[in-house]
């Protein structure tokens, strides 16, 4: 993994922006995995070389799971054809890239995974683009997602939900954009999982720019 961390710390980390800090806390938790890791995404890279834009993540992906060497893998998908093919022509044979709604395309990866046995380390989701006047159809849409994906996921799955606002903005606990974390705010697109983080007790593992839970749920058998 020397390689990976080498390319992350020198090339990625310094261009990351306000996503560097989540981004390498992912990676030290799939580093805990003496097994193969999965990753699902949703939302795959759209444009190669926009960092701090979009965050690069598939690439990122693909980079750690080929420096493992073990046989680990990505799943990603996306409703836009030309997104895609842009990423199809960038990652190598260690990402499944597909052309779906992603709701649909998770509940169809659910027979597959739980036939097989396959439970993600990693679930990261970022599908639908945020207006951050009106988060709700974005928030709506990854909660979905959580949703499905708790068939084939368990406690040990990092979920991860991408834009979800800037770490630290303290906002007065009436606005009816964000869930807060005491002094901390989660909006944007997480802001309906985190209320459901929120009632079912499960805190937090990281709060930044995005965030991660681990405890979302125990896999089901069918």
């Amino acid at each position: 993994m020397k390689n990976f961390w080498t390319f992350f710390e020198e090339e990625a980390e310094p261009r990351l922006d306000k996503r560097a800090v989540s981004f390498r806390k992912m990676f030290e938790y799939l580093d805990t995995f003496t097994e193969p890791v999965t990753i699902v995404e949703t939302g795959c890279l759209r444009q190669i070389g926009n960092w701090a834009g979009d965050g690069q993540s598939t690439l990122l992906f693909d980079k750690y799971v080929t420096a493992r060497a073990d046989g680990s893998h990505v799943y990603t998908v996306d409703l836009d054809p030309a997104a895609v093919a842009a990423c199809k022509s960038l990652v190598s044979a260690n990402v499944s890239v597909t052309a779906s709604d992603s709701v649909k395309y998770l509940d169809e990866l659910a027979e597959e995974f739980i036939a097989d046995g396959v439970t993600p380390a990693l679930l990261y989701l970022d599908s639908y683009d945020v207006d951050w006047s009106y988060w709700f159809p974005s928030a709506a849409h990854h909660l979905k997602e959580l949703a499905v994906a708790q068939r084939f996921i368990d406690d040990s799955t990092l979920v991860v939900v991408d834009d979800c606002g800037l770490t630290g903005m303290v906002l007065p606990t009436d606005d009816d954009n964000f869930t807060m974390y005491g002094g901390l705010s989660v909006g944007g697109k997480g802001r309906l999982v985190a209320e459901l983080a929120n009632q079912l007790m499960i805190k937090p593992e990281f709060l930044h720019y995005q965030v991660g839970w681990l405890g979302f749920g125990s896999k089901k058998s069918g």
